[in-house]
């Protein structure tokens, strides 16, 4: 028996597991049709499942909605690079680097920002709390960089939104399969933000053909 328990998941784990995959699956339903134009239908068939079962895991697409922002906020905590040993404008890299493969990968949580606007006062509170945390962890790296001259000095809350602003970005106009890869992406978006905000030659980061001087 000891051995059957610990190969199959207990009813708290396949609750998690299916509740991971809703919120994928929703996420990834509201980034690519609009809140608005999804259906509570559309998730629970892409799922293959029914309409009121989605209901045993959340309360309507509005609670849905807020439990995909408040995964994408948790995703978001677990992109940050806290590596010791690094600069911290190398550890921006990888943070930023890592956000953006985790917002378009088909693992993400993440929802389009704009449509935070489609949750209730209380539950932005809530989401706008936990997302401030990445943002803490960015401000953070940027005024260490400051600090070490490697990023030119400024109002290190200002660079923070513009490197939200670049990399949050991105899920708007991200289309799978087309020319460049998940990995070319993100390593190519954070080095272009790494480049911009750098005091002088940046470090060599890892490689992007879309760090290249030429058009592809």
């Amino acid at each position: 028996m000891a051995k059957w328990k610990r190969a199959v998941p207990d009813a708290a784990q396949q609750r998690e597991l299916k509740l991971d995959a809703l919120y994928r699956e929703a996420a990834q339903a509201f980034r690519r049709d609009g809140y608005h134009a999804t259906s509570l239908n559309d998730i629970a068939k892409a799922l293959g499942i029914s309409k009121p079962t989605l209901y045993y895991y959340v309360k309507n697409k509005q609670d849905l909605l807020y439990q995909c922002h408040l995964a994408a906020a948790e995703q978001a905590l677990q992109s940050v690079c806290a590596e010791p040993g690094l600069k911290p404008i190398e550890r921006l890299h990888r943070t930023t680097a890592a956000y953006v493969r985790s917002t378009i990968s088909d693992d993400s949580y993440s929802v389009i920002i704009l449509e935070e606007k489609s949750l209730s006062a209380a539950q932005l509170d809530i989401v706008v709390r936990e997302r401030d945390k990445f943002e803490g962890a960015l401000l953070g790296m940027i005024e260490a960089a400051m600090q070490d001259g490697s990023i030119l000095p400024g109002n290190a809350k200002f660079a923070v939104l513009i490197v939200l602003g670049a990399i949050n970005w991105v899920t708007k106009w991200y289309r799978p399969h087309r020319t460049w890869s998940i990995d070319e992406i993100a390593e190519g978006v954070a080095g272009f933000v790494c480049r911009g905000l750098a005091s002088g030659e940046a470090p060599a980061f890892p490689g992007s053909r879309l760090l290249e001087n030429r058009q592809n």
